[in-house]
């Protein structure tokens, strides 16, 4: 499942970890797992107006991680999805001022920015400062950027943490994906010009390699080996826990094989 994306009518979905994140529990509604959120979401949808529908009429269970989400449209329009206490929160519009989420519920972090002073509260461990100082870092750069050329991959570099793996920049006009990654820096690009979404439909591309993209068929060993190196890293252990067993990593590689076009 993926942890973000662009779909051809221009819709993206990103996330970021929020450890405080409570999903409801709405007995009769279809179940789904967080990044599977993601998944349907590009699948079904083209617009914020159609997510916020589809949010509604589902639930999230079982959950490896935590999340909530920055979705934006074609048209411009963004909104953030939380679930927090149990219940799914949606800031869009004049609710959401500025469109920058990071491991910090989105309400908190705009409360602390209109206090007198935007100081940060007392008694805060590394991780949810770091946190902070990212949204601000952030806010500082759309500023910027509003009377300003700006490089947005210098703004993303600008507000990352100490463990970001890679940078992803989507173009809703040109429909473009540039991304790059912390072991190779170099700019690559996605083109949806150069995909045919029907009959390149298996295709995958290695966002690891220090190379021009080059689009590969997708094979189920691939997604085993991409599984794999991110549940066997020890820094992603040690935040899952106890090791996942082979037999369950096997589960989760060959789960897209369970779907069938209808």
């Amino acid at each position: 499942m993926p942890n973000g994306g662009m779909n051809e009518a221009g819709l993206v979905v990103e996330q970021t970890t929020l450890w405080q994140s409570s999903y409801p529990n709405k007995e009769g509604l279809p179940a789904i797992g967080e990044l599977q959120w993601i998944q349907l979401m590009l699948d079904t949808c083209a617009s914020i107006e159609e997510v916020k529908e589809t949010a509604e009429s589902l639930q999230i269970v079982n959950p490896f991680s935590r999340l909530h989400y920055i979705i934006c449209d074609r048209t411009g329009e963004c909104a953030v999805f939380e679930f927090l206490n149990g219940e799914l929160a949606i800031y869009s519009g004049s609710t959401l001022p500025v469109p920058v989420i990071v491991n910090t519920p989105y309400l908190e972090t705009m409360v602390r920015l209109k206090s007198p002073g935007n100081t940060c509260p007392d008694g805060l461990n590394d991780y949810d400062l770091d946190s902070i100082k990212r949204f601000d870092r952030a806010v500082e750069c759309l500023e910027y950027a509003a009377t300003e050329v700006v490089d947005l991959n210098e703004m993303l570099r600008s507000t990352q943490r100490v463990d970001t793996a890679f940078s992803i920049v989507y173009n809703t006009a040109t429909l473009e994906i540039q991304f790059e990654s912390k072991r190779f820096p170099k700019q690559k690009r996605i083109r949806f010009q150069d995909i045919d979404f029907v009959s390149d439909s298996g295709i995958a591309v290695n966002i690891q390699q220090d190379k021009e993209v080059n689009f590969d068929l997708y094979s189920a060993d691939l997604n085993q080996r991409i599984v794999e190196a991110f549940f066997r890293n020890p820094q992603l252990s040690t935040v899952f826990g106890s090791p996942l067993s082979d037999e369950v990593l096997t589960v989760i590689a060959r789960f897209p094989e369970s779907f069938r076009l209808r």
